[in-house]
């Protein structure tokens, strides 16, 4: 999941590819991450939103895109909730500007 963060991922398509039923696949999924999916695919995007903005010059828009949030909307949302500041504050403090 990690190389295709951008895509929509469900938990029924992940557990169908996993060869498992949703529930098993759940399951195992929290003991092996000790997370729900959706925790972790957000944690996921998260962080690669804070990578690309510390590391390049892309737009809010074009990373939310990558980030698979969706929208810049959502991406800031997410942002600001679990971290506390915008992904312009972010940038602004981890790239010196």
């Amino acid at each position: 999941m990690r190389a295709n963060l951008h895509l929509p991922h469900s938990l029924d398509s992940l557990a169908a590819k996993s060869l498992m039923s949703r529930r098993t696949f759940t399951r195992h999924f929290r003991l092996l991450t000790g997370s729900t999916v959706g925790d972790w695919l957000l944690a996921e995007r998260l962080a690669l939103t804070q990578r690309l903005l510390e590391s390049t010059e892309q737009s809010i828009d074009s990373i939310a895109t990558l980030a698979g949030f969706g929208s810049p909307v959502s991406l800031r949302h997410h942002f600001r909730q679990s971290l506390g500041v915008s992904p312009s504050a972010w940038r602004k403090t981890f790239k010196g500007e």
